[in-house]
């Protein structure tokens, strides 16, 4: 009984003075070598060897860093197609001769542009008589627009019924797209059945962009 008591109070007195004297290996480092450590707890992941842990932790920020490296890649490559086929869908917009084939290259661009499933076109001018152009009440399209913005992202479960009358069931997520043409509204509605590819954190400077044309090549139609 002794002994076991002898050993334990030396091994707490080795575990006491290592606690007290940290850089006792640094001072004895062909102690260290002969000492045998574990690479990690057998209760748990988590690594023991300094060394192995480092190289963990380094690995684990490397392929951080390669995976942050890829998307920066990716969203510039994305971002500078999506400019071509906005100059594109530009040069489109200020040669159609008329208001239907404008609608049309609206239909047809944004579609592509913005990856949807869906595209509809309102107005809430009455004299205005194109075919697939489906008239909307001006306050009710006003109301889907906050604060006179040119976008809509806020996914209103209610705009789903009323812009996606027959697709309504599809349609996961969408945008709304207010144009002003001669004291009324155009809105371009465009539904996905995906939902995530309409988010209200997504970016919309380049569509906007795009609406300012638009509304500049009415006002010459109109002329």
């Amino acid at each position: 009984m002794t002994k076991k008591n002898d050993k334990d109070s030396s091994e707490e007195f080795v575990i006491n003075y290592l606690k007290k004297n940290r850089n006792f290996f640094i001072k004895y480092q062909e102690l260290a070598k002969q000492l045998n450590f574990p690479l990690k707890d057998n209760g748990s992941e988590k690594v023991i060897d300094l060394d192995a842990y480092r190289y963990k932790k380094i690995s684990q920020q490397n392929i951080d860093l390669q995976n942050q490296m890829t998307k920066i890649l990716i969203a510039g490559k994305n971002h500078q197609n999506a400019q071509k086929r906005i100059l594109r869908s530009t040069l489109r917009i200020l040669n159609a001769k008329s208001l239907s084939k404008l609608i049309d290259v609206i239909t047809n661009d944004l579609r592509n542009i913005l990856a949807c499933d869906i595209v509809n076109c309102f107005t809430s001018n009455n004299n205005i008589k194109i075919e697939n152009l489906n008239k909307i009440d001006a306050r009710v399209a006003q109301s889907y627009f906050k604060n006179n913005s040119l976008t809509n992202l806020n996914q209103n479960p209610k705009g789903i019924f009323l812009y996606f009358p027959n697709k309504s069931r599809f349609i996961k997520s969408y945008i709304l797209l207010k144009i002003t043409y001669d004291n009324s509204y155009l809105v371009i509605a465009m539904g996905s059945k995906n939902k995530e590819n309409f988010t209200p954190d997504m970016q919309v400077d380049l569509v906007e962009f795009l609406i300012k044309i638009i509304e500049v090549k009415l006002k010459m139609i109109k002329k």
